[in-house]
């Protein structure tokens, strides 16, 4: 998949991007702030958003991830340790991995979520601190075209 990564921690977002391309997918960014990530958004092509809520001190993530299901139909999973905050305003995105998480529960993450965004069940359980918001699998009827294209795109092995 094409993950773009969100995420102003630079340590971080570099660490879970050499995770993710270690898994064999393509990473875009990371981007450090809502207009780097709206930028790489617009610019690239892009399946998923793993998206800190908690940009620059506060809760600008939950923004970012609105705007970029919104604006380019690209769901999001957080990658944040604000849990309250991401279940009572991140209910449009597919879930959220709790911090602090291990690099195998990243790779986890993103195949269940490759699997979500395929309209597919997971063949494979979730890592303690992964937290799917909607079970049903797959984005909402109103962006068709993103579960056919990652069905085709993603072979979840």
């Amino acid at each position: 998949m094409r993950i773009l990564i969100v995420e102003d921690d630079p340590i971080l977002a570099l660490l879970n991007a050499d995770a993710l391309e270690e898994e064999g997918h393509e990473i875009i960014g990371p981007a450090y702030d809502e207009a780097e990530a709206l930028r790489l958004a617009r610019d690239f092509q892009v399946d998923i958003a793993f998206v800190d809520i908690n940009l620059s001190g506060n809760e600008e993530g939950i923004k970012v991830a609105n705007v970029l299901r919104d604006q380019y139909g690209i769901f999001s999973l957080f990658v944040t340790g604000q849990i309250v905050a991401a279940r009572e305003r991140g209910a449009e995105s597919i879930g959220v991995l709790s911090k602090p998480y291990s690099l195998d529960d990243l790779a986890k993450a993103a195949l269940i979520a490759g699997f979500w965004l395929a309209g597919q069940p997971a063949n494979i359980p979730n890592p303690g601190a992964l937290k799917i918001f909607n079970e049903r699998s797959g984005p909402p009827k109103a962006f068709p075209e993103h579960s056919s294209r990652i069905a085709t795109e993603h072979r979840p092995s």
